[in-house]
């Protein structure tokens, strides 16, 4: 099952930072799930353009992005950078 992780997490021997997306079991999503440490992934959630998306950010603005910002903050701070220059 697909999940994105809600807070820090280690799963498998992976080290995952909120807003990852990985794969889980089914019984180990359940448990996941029901301690808040992950959610279920929405087909449409953007986590795939977030690769791209930080590499324009930094070509943009010249810093590397916070890890932790969705796809929505970096597009919106991709368009601030933009107007600044």
């Amino acid at each position: 099952m697909k999940l994105i992780a809600c807070r820090h997490l280690t799963y498998g021997t992976r080290r995952l930072l909120p807003g990852e997306v990985f794969e889980a079991s089914d019984r180990n999503a359940r448990v996941l799930i029901a301690v808040n440490k992950a959610k279920t992934a929405q087909p449409d959630a953007g986590a795939h353009d977030l690769p791209a998306l930080r590499k324009e950010y930094q070509k943009v603005s010249g810093k590397r992005p916070f890890n932790g910002w969705d796809a929505e903050t970096l597009r919106s701070k991709i368009a601030e950078a933009k107007d600044a220059n």
